[in-house]
């Protein structure tokens, strides 16, 4: 799924769109990729550790599992485009979903199962 893909669910989910799913209002476009960027680099660091890469364009896939483009991903960017614009209550609806969805997201590191013992 692209950038473009995930900035066009979040703004049909806001109802801030014509009957094809877009909307000309710049506010909306210049909100939308900076919400993506935060919410894709919040989302990257639940699932792992490190490897993110920034998103430089709309046309870049997004490097996530299906579940969390389709179920979590676009409520964080709709709450940030929200916000981001002024609209108080669809942000505080969004962000309660996001919140709740994203807490099902956990990041395991490997662990070394050990007795620690002092370098001589």
């Amino acid at each position: 799924m692209t950038a473009k893909d995930i900035i066009s669910k979040a703004i049909v989910m806001l109802g801030y769109n014509d009957e094809q799913g877009n909307t000309s209002d710049s506010r909306f476009q210049i909100a939308a990729k900076n919400a993506l960027k935060i919410v894709y680099s919040d989302l990257f660091y639940c699932l792992n550790s490190k490897g993110f890469e920034e998103i430089k364009s709309l046309t870049d896939e997004i490097k996530l599992p299906e579940r969390v483009l389709n179920n979590v991903m676009p409520y964080g960017v709709a709450s940030f485009i929200a916000e981001s614009i002024g609209d108080g209550e669809k942000q505080q609806f969004f962000t309660v979903i996001y919140n709740r969805k994203r807490t099902q997201l956990t990041n395991f590191e490997d662990m070394e199962d050990g007795i620690p013992y002092p370098d001589y």
